[in-house]
């Protein structure tokens, strides 16, 4: 029995070696799957922090990036503001330059208008009174054909052809004073506006040279001496006939003098204006200078349709032209767009 006892305590023993050693194992497991896991934490909490910071960056990239782009879009609202702004600017602009040529054009064609009219009642009225003369209302011109004023190469008015000038002159100043600054418009009929810088009464010739007869001398002969002849007395010969004198035609300072024609010509019947009507003297223009004047081209205006060397070519360049020249002067309404253009520039600068 004391045996049997003695075995039970040993296999106790036993039992409680094998649990204890069993506890050691998994207490030893238990401890290295700690350190695993507080090593897998660290390595985790390491890589958390990382990620972390990475999400820091990142955030503050996407703030810095959405800080830029409202830049951008405050930059872009900005600049689309300037740039409408500057649309609305220019198209203002264009439309004053547009209205200004509008009314520019609308000027010089009213203007132009206006002195069609002038010459055509000019025109209308000497026929009336039995004076012919041609216009050009484009070039704004009336034209007096010079040969039936004038003897070729004079510049004296033919006596025959005065009451043309006169009558010239009296038409003259009957309707000019509706074309003039200050004149007086109580005769003047609808569209009369003062338009005229200056009437210019224009002397002009044709191409022909002057020709001057030069009296050239003959030529001196001298005959040789004669010798006495051993079958003829010794006298001497017969004087040699007189040889003609030679004339021979040359121009001579041509241009000069169809200069000085043309200009002698338009002043004379300038002159004769005057002489007739003393108020055409007294028209001024915008600038109150005086109205009239002459000039002399001589050859140098051709007619276009006159640049022949036939007499009819050379009969039409013989004329005189009364030559209506517009004012340069503009509109009130053009006068404004032009104020407003340079206020525009003068705001762009």
């Amino acid at each position: 029995m004391a045996s049997m006892e003695a075995a039970e305590e040993g296999g106790g023993e036993g039992y409680f070696a094998s649990v204890s050693d069993m506890m050691v194992g998994i207490l030893f497991i238990f401890l290295l799957l700690l350190t695993v896991f507080a090593l897998n934490f660290r390595e985790a909490e390491h890589e958390q922090k990382v990620k972390y910071a990475e999400y820091l960056e990142a955030q503050k990239r996407a703030k810095a990036a959405e800080e830029l782009a409202r830049e951008a879009e405050l930059k872009a609202r900005h600049e689309a503001a300037i740039a409408d702004a500057r649309k609305i600017e220019n198209d203002r602009f264009r439309t004053l330059l547009l209205d200004a040529v509008a009314q520019l054009e609308k000027d010089l064609k009213d203007r132009e208008t206006t002195r069609s009219q002038l010459l055509v009642s000019l025109q209308n009225s000497l026929s009336t009174r039995g004076v012919t003369v041609s216009i050009d209302p484009e070039s704004g011109i009336l034209r007096l054909p010079e040969d039936l004023l004038f003897k070729t190469g004079d510049a004296t008015i033919r006596p025959e052809n005065l009451p043309r000038v006169q009558t010239l002159a009296e038409v003259l100043a009957d309707i000019l004073p509706c074309y003039v600054e200050g004149g007086d418009s109580s005769k003047c009929g609808g569209g009369a506006a003062p338009i005229l810088e200056t009437v210019l009464v224009e002397g002009h010739t044709d191409r022909q040279a002057f020709r001057s007869p030069v009296v050239v001398p003959p030529p001196v002969i001298n005959a040789p001496p004669t010798r006495p002849s051993i079958f003829s007395s010794a006298t001497a010969p017969p004087p040699m006939p007189a040889l003609p004198q030679a004339k021979l035609v040359v121009t001579n300072d041509s241009e000069l003098r169809n200069d000085r024609l043309s200009t002698e010509r338009a002043l004379n019947v300038f002159k004769e204006l005057r002489r007739v009507r003393p108020s055409l003297d007294s028209l001024r223009n915008a600038e109150q200078q005086s109205l009239l004047g002459f000039s002399g081209y001589g050859p140098r205006r051709p007619l276009l349709d006159a640049l022949g060397s036939t007499q009819a070519d050379y009969q039409k360049n013989r004329r005189i032209d009364l030559r209506f020249v517009l004012s340069a002067r503009t509109s009130d309404e053009l006068a404004r767009l032009r104020e407003q253009i340079r206020q525009a520039l003068g705001n762009g600068q």
